[in-house]
């Protein structure tokens, strides 16, 4: 073997003794800094719904905490020329929105526990919203039926027991109003971009332009035996009504909607204390 074979050999093995030192001491300092949490950044969200979208495992019920704290409103109006606003007085009056506990099944059928969607003006005032349940098929209305009165803060409840869809509302989070029923058969809730809750135009496939806006968003699964946080991302689930814009902010199950804009922490959520 030559001198300088063994000159290289000699300069490769120290590089290698080196690298080697250097990562251990990576290591070492990684392992001495303090823990920092993964921050989450707010999701603008502009021409759909906005909320959190459930990715949590199959379940036989799903239940969405909402409270609107502040909603001032421009307009409703529709979507014209494929991708353009365009507000519309006669839409609805005054302009409204609606908050979307939605659901997806494995055979399409998608299911809607909505507060918003409909409600009663005197004078340009707005004097009671009912909660509705709505059953759609490839987006086509098959089923409707309006619910109790609801407040700017409730559970909306959709649960699956012996084949059939049960629509329930909670003001309280200590019981349910049960006020509507659909036959589904035997199947389960699905994760997924079809399931969650949204705030989105009050109905009609119509949008709303918010000038301020703060409301809380929440998800909370049946596990058999208990509800638990749902794992969520921050997105719109499939509905025909949308914002024109919004910020979108998620932490744990809980989703934080705002404009004009974002927010970066939440607020403490209270847990139901009803059963399905």
């Amino acid at each position: 073997m030559s001198v300088l074979r063994v000159i290289g050999y000699a300069i490769f093995g120290f590089f290698l003794l080196m690298m080697l030192i250097f990562a251990v001491s990576l290591v070492i300092v990684t392992m001495q800094m303090p823990h920092v949490p993964l921050t989450h950044t707010p999701v603008r969200v502009s021409m759909q719904a906005a909320g959190i979208t459930y990715e949590g495992p199959p379940t036989q019920a799903l239940t969405g905490y909402y409270c609107v704290y502040n909603a001032s409103i421009a307009s409703d109006g529709w979507i014209v020329n494929g991708t353009m606003y365009e507000p519309n007085q006669t839409a609805y009056s005054p302009p409204g929105y609606s908050i979307q506990l939605n659901v997806g099944l494995p055979s399409g059928v998608e299911l809607q526990d909505v507060w918003g969607g409909s409600y009663t003006a005197l004078n340009g005032q707005v004097i009671a919203i009912p909660t509705q349940g709505e059953v759609w098929v490839n987006g086509t209305l098959i089923a409707m039926r309006d619910g109790p009165p609801a407040l700017n803060c409730g559970w909306l409840v959709i649960k699956i027991e012996n084949g059939t869809a049960y629509f329930g509302f909670s003001s309280t989070g200590e019981d349910i109003d049960w006020f509507m029923t659909y036959p589904v058969g035997n199947t389960t809730i699905q994760p997924g971009v079809n399931t969650g809750i949204v705030i989105a135009g009050p109905g009609g496939f119509a949008g709303v332009n918010f000038t301020s806006l703060y409301a809380v968003l929440a998800l909370y699964y049946w596990n058999g035996t208990a509800w638990v946080p749902a794992p969520v991302v921050p997105g719109s689930t499939h509905t025909g009504e949308f914002v024109v814009n919004a910020w979108v902010y998620v932490s744990d199950n809980e989703g934080v909607v705002t404009w004009p804009g974002p927010m970066n922490e939440t607020v403490s959520l209270p847990t139901p204390g009803f059963k399905p």
